[in-house]
């Protein structure tokens, strides 16, 4: 009798060179490579779920994924095994086994985003963040994110239809200013298409003075995307960690 066992996969990767998570005929994905690297390493083909569905671009410290395979290969040398066939912008941190039924999508209980930004140019590290080249105030940054907490629905911020639900809880958010670089983390149940880098955006432009402060609290209002700012460039967001009830 086969036995199948339920993988749960932490990996980090560079989105510089991908045109996204999600597998796309033609074109090169993260979901392609970790697909073809375990079909390589364990003789069948095995569709992997992710927590996150990342753009093009976008990286990724902590993404998780789960998949199912007949293969008896041991979590620890099925890492290493993984880490030996995957180019080098894609890196497995753990492999482990978890009960029947785990799905990395539905069983995550949070995700956290980062989006760094710069206030000069740089060239150590001008693939991880959006150089800004407009003076910002800080505390309008600060002020322009308050409304971000608890049940909301981010419908004006995501690219999308109407038809979705864009209702999500979002437990914490914060700007971090380091030196020359402005760091804005958010942790939620979930997210939607653009919907961080359109936040990040449009408290931009209200930091810069392109728009009126209370701008956020009324896109969240309307829930009309026409409102929303500029959407902020892939390069500066990275998926940071997912969490899950157990580990929580």
């Amino acid at each position: 009798m086969e036995i199948t066992r339920t993988l749960k996969i932490t990996l980090e990767y560079d989105g510089t060179d991908f045109a996204g998570w999600q597998v796309q005929p033609g074109i090169r994905t993260v979901q392609k490579e970790i697909e073809d690297a375990l079909e390589r390493i364990v003789g069948h083909r095995i569709r992997v779920v992710a927590a996150g569905r990342t753009d093009a671009g976008v990286h990724a410290g902590g993404q998780v994924v789960s998949c199912t395979t007949s293969s008896a290969i041991e979590p620890g040398r099925l890492m290493r095994a993984l880490n030996g066939v995957l180019p080098h912008d894609v890196s497995i941190i753990d492999v482990s086994e978890k009960p029947e039924g785990f799905n990395a999508r539905f069983a995550a209980v949070s995700r956290t985003y980062r989006y760094t930004m710069t206030t000069r140019r740089i060239s150590v590290g001008r693939k991880y963040a959006w150089h800004v080249k407009y003076s910002m105030d800080g505390e309008l940054l600060e002020r322009s994110i308050l409304a971000l907490r608890g049940m909301c629905n981010l419908r004006g911020f995501s690219k999308g239809s109407d038809e979705e639900d864009y209702s999500t809880v979002i437990l914490k958010n914060s700007w971090t200013f380091r030196d020359n670089f402005i760091i804005f983390e958010i942790d939620a149940v979930r997210f939607f298409h653009h919907a961080v880098r359109s936040i990040v955006g449009t408290a931009v432009d209200v930091a810069r003075g392109k728009r009126e402060p209370g701008l956020i609290e009324e896109i969240l209002e309307t829930r009309d995307r026409s409102l929303a700012g500029t959407t902020a460039p892939a390069i500066g967001l990275c998926l940071v960690r997912v969490e899950y009830g157990e580990e929580r």
